[in-house]
C-alpha cells in the first residue's frame, strides 16, 4: 500500500497538491478520508498542508529586518539614474548626495563626477525642450522670478500646466523677453491670449513680437494689493485703539491734564482709522467679488462699478494717500486690461446664445446665477424669472454651456506663481544656478506626473501629456537611463 500511495503521490500535479492542501486547510474532511479519496498517504496530505501554511506565513507575516526582500544590480546607469532622482526628487545638494551614496550603498563618487552627470543629462533634457510642439498652448502665463538678484523669465500653459519658458538673463527688459519669445516661435508658440503682471519689460518685448496678441492683466497681483492694502489699514486702526486706550488710563495718573490733548489726538485718529477700514473693506469686496470674478453682469455694469470703486478709492487717497493712491495709480492704469476677460466671456455668451436662440441677456443672467450656492434658496429665486422664459431642457443645457465657457476663461497667472514656487527651492540651496540645471529642472517638472490636483483630469499625468494628449515613456527613460525592475 505504502508503494501505491508514494507512486499515487508522484504522479500528482501542482493544481491538484494545491487542492489537496486546500481541502485540509478547510477540515470538510477527515485527514484519513481525504488520503483515501486521493489514493495518497496521511504523511502527504500533512506535508501539503504544512507547505500551505508556510506559503500564507511568507505572504502575511511581518518580514524581518534581516530577511532579504530583492537584489540590485549596482551598474554605472543604475548610479546615473540614482544622482539624478536624488537630485530630482530630494532636492538633494551634491554633497548630500555623495554622502548618501557612500553611507548607504558604499560607493565613493566625487563633486565633479556628480556635476558631470546633471551636466549630460541637462544636455539630453535641453534637446527634448526644445523639440516639443507648442502649438497646443493656448492661455500662456509669463512672469519672473528672482536669483542671486538675477532674473529668471518664467512662462507657463495655463491648462496644462507645461513649462514653455525658464530662462536665466542678466536684464529683464523689453529686449530680453523678445529674443525669449523669438526663440519659443520656432517651436510654433502662438497663443490666443497671454496674462501677466505689469512689468515693463515684459510688455515691452511681447508687444515687439505678439503685438496681435492680447496680454491682459493678471488679477492674481491687483487682489493681492488690494487685500494687503486693507491688511494695513485694519494693523493701522487696532494701534489706533490701543494709542486710545492707553492714554485712558493715564487719565487716572496724578497729572491728567497732561494727556488730554494727546487722548483727543489719539480718538481724532481712531475715528479716521474706523471710516478707512469701513469704506475700504466694502470697495476691496465689490472689486474683488462683484468686478472681477467671472461670474458676473456684462462689461457695461462692471466698467461703471469699476469707475466707481476708483472714484471712491481716490477720494479717500485724499485723507490718507499712503498705499491708497500707489492701488489707485495701478487700477486706473489697467482697467481695460483686468476686464479684458469679461469681453472673452462675452464671445462664448454669443455664440451660446446663437445656439440656443435666446437672448444675450439670459445667458448673462445665467452667468450671475452661478455666484450663488447651487440648490441653495438664493439659487432658486434667482433662477424663477429665467425659468419662465425658457423650458427646463433649454435652462439646464445653456447653464451647462456657460459653467464650460467659465471654467475655460482664465483671468489670474496663478499657475505661473505656481511655477515660480516649485522652483525656487531647487534654486535656494545652489550659490549658482546656471541654465542648464534650469533646462533640467523644466524638463523634469513637464514630464513628471501631478500627484493630485483640484482637476481630476491631471492626477497621474504629466504637463507634456496633458498638452500632447499623448503618453511618453518615463522622465529617466527619455533621458536614456534603464529603470530598475524587480524579478516578477
Amino acid at each position: 500500500m505504502t508503494g501505491n500511495t508514494s507512486f499515487f503521490a508522484k504522479q500528482l500535479s501542482g493544481s491538484k497538491r494545491k487542492e489537496i492542501a486546500m481541502q485540509a486547510l478547510r477540515h470538510d474532511q477527515e485527514i484519513t478520508q481525504i488520503a483515501k479519496t486521493n489514493q495518497v498517504s496521511r504523511n502527504f496530505i500533512y506535508a501539503q498542508k504544512s507547505k500551505a501554511l508556510q506559503g500564507i506565513d511568507t505572504i502575511f507575516g511581518a518580514a524581518k529586518d534581516s530577511d532579504v526582500l530583492f537584489y540590485l544590480p549596482i551598474t554605472k546607469g543604475w548610479i546615473v539614474g540614482f544622482v539624478l532622482c536624488l537630485l530630482l526628487h530630494c532636492r538633494g545638494c551634491y554633497r548630500g548626495i555623495a554622502k548618501t551614496l557612500d553611507d548607504a550603498f558604499d560607493i565613493n563618487i566625487s563633486i565633479a563626477t556628480i556635476h558631470n552627470i546633471v551636466q549630460t543629462a541637462s544636455k539630453a533634457a535641453q534637446i527634448q525642450n526644445t523639440q516639443q510642439d507648442l502649438s497646443g498652448i493656448a492661455i500662456a502665463s509669463h512672469d519672473e522670478l528672482f536669483h542671486n538678484n538675477k532674473p529668471i523669465l518664467t512662462g507657463v500653459d495655463n491648462r496644462s500646466l507645461y513649462c514653455h519658458l525658464l530662462s536665466k538673463e542678466d536684464k529683464r527688459d523689453g529686449d530680453t523677453w523678445a529674443i525669449n519669445l523669438l526663440d519659443l516661435q520656432k517651436q510654433n508658440f502662438d497663443p490666443d491670449r497671454v496674462i501677466a503682471d505689469d512689468g515693463s519689460g515684459l510688455h515691452a518685448g511681447h508687444d515687439m513680437v505678439l503685438s496681435d496678441t492680447p496680454c491682459d492683466a493678471d488679477h492674481f497681483h491687483v487682489i493681492k494689493d488690494l487685500v494687503e492694502m486693507l491688511r494695513y489699514f485694519k494693523n493701522k486702526l487696532k494701534s489706533s485703539i490701543t494709542r486710545r486706550i492707553y492714554f485712558e488710563n493715564k487719565l487716572l495718573s496724578k497729572n491728567p491734564d497732561s494727556y488730554v490733548e494727546q487722548l483727543s489726538m489719539a480718538k481724532k485718529e481712531e475715528e479716521e482709522m474706523q471710516h478707512l477700514v469701513l469704506n475700504i473693506s466694502i470697495l476691496v469686496s465689490w472689486m474683488w467679488h462683484d468686478v472681477l470674478n467671472k461670474a458676473g453682469a456684462n462689461i457695461t455694469i462692471r466698467q461703471e462699478l469699476f469707475d466707481f470703486i476708483l472714484t471712491e478709492l481716490e477720494s479717500l487717497a485724499r485723507l490718507h494717500p499712503h498705499r491708497i493712491q500707489s492701488v489707485c495709480t495701478k487700477l486706473k492704469n489697467q482697467r481695460d486690461s483686468l476686464l479684458a476677460f469679461v469681453n472673452v466671456l462675452e464671445g462664448k455668451f454669443v455664440a451660446i446664445a446663437e445656439q440656443h436662440q435666446c437672448s444675450l441677456a439670459i445667458v448673462w443672467d445665467i452667468c450671475k446665477l452661478q455666484r450663488c450656492e447651487y440648490y441653495s434658496d438664493n439659487y432658486f429665486i434667482r433662477s424663477e424669472p429665467i425659468f419662465l422664459q425658457l423650458s427646463e431642457e433649454t435652462f439646464e443645457a445653456i447653464e451647462d454651456a456657460v459653467i464650460k465657457a467659465l471654467d475655460s476663461t482664465e483671468c489670474t497667472s496663478c499657475m505661473v506663481e505656481n511655477l515660480n514656487s516649485r522652483v525656487s527651492p531647487y534654486l535656494f540651496i545652489r550659490k549658482i544656478s546656471d541654465q542648464n540645471h534650469l533646462d533640467l529642472l523644466r524638463f523634469y517638472f513637464n514630464h513628471t506626473p501631478f500627484l493630485r490636483s483640484g482637476r481630476a483630469r491631471r492626477v497621474n499625468k504629466t504637463p507634456a501629456e496633458l498638452l500632447t494628449g499623448k503618453a511618453h515613456a518615463n522622465w529617466l527613460e527619455l533621458l536614456g537611463h534603464s529603470r530598475f525592475k524587480q524579478a516578477a
